[in-house]
């Protein structure tokens, strides 16, 4: 790690004790932690892992490194900055020159941005999706609702996916992406969902009437331009079911010292013990896929980081479940923040694919 990543993965740590401090705030009262995403601007986060000239160019490796720290601390607030690099990298990989220096340079300067795809009637698969672009003389204007959009009431810069009314073409050559600014006219915030965790990712609908984006706007192919932000999106829901992993084992190991029954610390007990062992091993079988995924993000291996995405997310719940055990009434109330955890890892199993999903093209891809 150079200096340069070692001070920058520092700073994450300094950053994530305000962050901690805001968490239960954040989760109580559904706030967009607001606070949060400017500090990270402010730090130079916002674009640190863009290549160069539009960012500094630092490694998944680090990524990886600080999402953990973010997503320890709160994992809304990490869970958003997934979002945003996801976004950016998508914007990166697939637009214009000019739509990068154009865009881009506000993403350095604090614009927080977000991936619009899911639509309620057709869920994470988008072969069938209902938000339609009309040609217009300059430009295209897009009609449809997008469903639980994360930063849909927070964002100001969307990748947003639609299907071209007018296009001849099948799936997935009758998709398109267009980058759309909040304030287009025709761009409306619709509903604000409440979830069960990560409650302050500003959760909702983005609602289209009309809304002419114009042609310099638009990036052809659609479904490049959502994969590969959900390449690294994956990447980055892996990180934070590892970080919750990894904080709920530490909160554990405090409370078996400190908890007594009878006068015999909890720890002594051989189910608890048996419990931490799992634990400890799940997540340095975690750690290590997480090397893998790193590796096939930089192969651009769609299949590979699915493997690592499955494994990671839905290994996180054995876990915080044995968590949930060990700490008992303790865990289950708000005493802890193990059922905070707990929630809040659900949330990485339905983004950037769901499980279930995931596993689906998985199969289909290792019968090829």
């Amino acid at each position: 790690m150079s200096t340069q990543e070692e001070l920058i993965l520092k700073n994450a740590k300094e950053l994530s004790k305000r962050f901690a401090e805001r968490a239960q705030r954040v989760d109580k009262q559904g706030v967009f932690p607001s606070e949060n995403l400017r500090e990270l601007s402010e730090n130079g986060y916002f674009a640190a892992f863009l290549p160069k000239p539009y960012g500094l160019g630092l490694p998944a490796s680090l990524f990886v490194e600080v999402v953990q720290e973010f997503a320890k601390a709160c994992a809304s607030t990490a869970w958003l900055y997934v979002v945003h690099c996801a976004a950016a990298h998508s914007l990166y990989t697939c637009g214009s020159e000019e739509q990068k220096q154009r865009f881009l340079s506000k993403v350095s300067t604090g614009t927080l941005m977000g991936l619009a795809a899911t639509e309620t009637t057709t869920g994470a698969g988008i072969s069938g999706m209902e938000t339609v672009a009309t040609k217009k003389e300059d430009g295209y204007a897009l009609n449809g609702t997008k469903s639980f959009i994360t930063a849909a009431h927070g964002g100001e810069l969307f990748i947003v996916i639609a299907r071209l009314a007018d296009s001849k073409e099948q799936f997935p050559k009758n998709l398109s992406a267009f980058i759309v600014e909040k304030g287009t006219s025709g761009f409306l915030t619709g509903q604000r969902f409440e979830s069960m965790g990560m409650r302050g990712i500003g959760w909702g609908e983005l609602v289209f009437r009309e809304c002419v984006v114009p042609k310099e706007n638009v990036i052809q192919d659609g479904v490049r331009a959502i994969n590969s932000g959900g390449h690294l999106g994956m990447l980055g829901a892996s990180a934070i079911s590892l970080a919750l992993s990894k904080a709920a084992f530490e909160v554990c190991k405090t409370h078996v010292k400190t908890r007594t029954i009878s006068g015999q610390a909890l720890g002594q007990r051989e189910g608890v013990r048996a419990l931490l062992s799992e634990m400890s091993s799940d997540i340095e079988a975690m750690n290590q896929v997480i090397k893998f995924g790193v590796d096939a993000f930089q192969r651009d291996s769609y299949p590979d980081l699915l493997k690592v995405k499955n494994f990671v997310t839905e290994s996180c719940l054995r876990v915080l479940d044995k968590a949930l055990r060990i700490t008992g009434a303790h865990g289950y109330s708000t005493l802890l923040p193990i059922e905070r955890y707990y929630r809040d890892a659900r949330a990485p199993l339905l983004h950037f694919q769901t499980l279930e999903l995931g596993k689906n093209v998985l199969g289909s891809i290792l019968q090829t």
